[in-house]
């Protein structure tokens, strides 16, 4: 089948999900639209390198006749404002479309049902968005019975990863390291608390952080003293070398995250190194408390489990060593492509069709944008959208600014900023934005 991916970016996670597939699916032949410009090459480099096409900002009708063209249309997923603007532009083109999610659904950005219906088939990046407890039981049948489970893991192959080898920890000094966002969206609000409370308990530990880090993220570590143990080590496009130097690996996200597959842990823990993580529903899918990794519910136990880790060596290399075991075994890169592969094949034989994606998600960003939102999330932004108009009350605006997770505020993963930004003509976007930045002291 000539199967096209439509994404906004191959950046990160996504990026080597997408490309991973596209170079290792011996069935079919793969082509990519790319709906932004870049920030990072690394994963369009390896296709172009494999034959696979990319095309970047193509026009709006070079989108339609590459969407008529293909057998089967994957549009990859995570509540980007760039996608619904695709996809009003695609409604009217015969098709058939796949829906793959890389973000989990639980939180926000939430996944939809009524935008599932939308598509002929849906694959999730982890498993634990089958048990979204805002859809009904009626609605989660009928999106299991057009699903598929399609790890983000693109062609990682664990086995292949280099192992750990030494578990001494070299001059006394423990190295702990971290890959991935270092945004508030993605990692745990008291992070750095977390990572202060260590420190005050043994100066013998060095965290060490690959990954863009925001500006936000970076002022507290500088505001609560921990700059002589603290690098940052900034985007790293190879960090197998990193994950056999380092003694631990911590993995802390925000309880209202969007993880799934989590690249960055599974490559750290198929080198064999012994894990801490926060303790959340994305993490125990990938992780077995006290066998191939260790839990932690506040800064006081993150710091307990770490000064453990740090007197142990035997600790650290039965945790290690079981990581890799169960990475290998739970993580097999040729039955994830034969999942995908059937998601495609189940809808080979069905007519091409329009998708009215107006019916669910209106003409307007604003409502796009709500379509990623809780009901409750949802009443606070529309509140706030009509903001500044007689008879408001200003305090209640404050409290509410103040009470949105930080994902809203952010300036990317599909903030308040973000879409409007892309959208600065749609009225609502733009007042939200103006009312969230009056209350600057609230950001993340």
């Amino acid at each position: 089948m000539n199967i096209l991916h439509i994404a906004v970016h191959m950046g990160a996670g996504a990026g080597k999900a997408i490309s991973g597939i596209a170079i290792s699916d011996q069935v079919n032949k793969h082509n990519i639209i790319l709906l932004d410009e870049p920030e990072k090459y690394d994963h369009i480099k390896r296709c172009g390198q494999n034959g696979i096409s990319v095309r970047i900002c193509p026009t709006a009708e070079e989108e339609k006749e590459a969407v008529s063209k293909a057998d089967a249309v994957v549009v990859n997923w995570w509540h980007h404002p760039l996608t619904y603007r695709t996809l009003m532009n695609i409604a009217n083109i015969p098709s058939r479309l796949v829906l793959w999610c890389h973000v989990n659904g639980l939180h926000y950005p939430e996944l939809n049902p009524a935008f599932i219906s939308c598509f002929d088939a849906c694959m999730f990046t982890s498993k634990k968005s089958f048990e979204n407890k805002r859809w009904s039981t009626k609605e989660k049948n009928e999106i299991y019975e057009k699903s598929n489970l399609v790890y983000g893991m693109g062609d990682f192959q664990p086995e292949k990863f280099p192992q750990k080898k030494n578990y001494k920890v070299k001059q006394g000094k423990m190295r702990v390291g971290y890959v991935g966002s270092l945004d508030y969206a993605k990692v745990h609000p008291d992070f750095t608390d977390w990572l202060k409370v260590v420190i005050e308990k043994n100066k013998n530990i060095c965290f060490e952080l690959a990954g863009d880090v925001t500006s936000e993220l970076r002022h507290d570590v500088i505001e609560r003293g921990l700059s002589g143990h603290v690098n940052f080590l900034g985007f790293r496009e190879n960090v197998k070398e990193l994950l056999t130097q380092w003694d631990v690996f911590i993995y802390l996200l925000n309880p209202c995250n969007f993880a799934t597959t989590e690249n960055a842990l599974l490559e750290a823990m198929a080198c064999g190194l012994p894990i801490i993580a926060s303790d959340g529903t994305v993490e125990r899918s990938i992780i077995e408390d006290g066998k191939d990794g260790i839990f932690a519910r506040d800064g006081e136990e993150f710091a307990e489990q770490l000064d453990r880790l740090s007197k142990s060596h035997e600790l650290r290399k039965t945790l290690g060593k079981e990581a890799r075991t169960n990475i290998i075994r739970k993580y097999d890169m040729r039955e994830n492509i034969f999942r995908f592969d059937s998601v495609v094949q189940n809808i080979a034989d069905r007519c091409k069709k329009p998708h009215d994606f107006r019916k669910v998600l209106g003409e307007e960003p604003f409502g796009w944008f709500l379509s990623g939102c809780s009901e409750e999330d949802a009443k606070k932004i529309e509140y706030l959208s009509a903001a500044g108009q007689r008879g408001t009350n200003f305090e209640e605006v404050r409290q509410c600014v103040v009470s949105m997770e930080g994902i809203f505020k952010g300036k990317a993963k599909a903030s308040v900023s973000q879409y409007s930004e892309y959208f600065s003509d749609d009225r609502r976007l733009k007042n939200l934005t103006s009312v969230i930045k009056r209350n600057q002291e609230m950001f993340i």
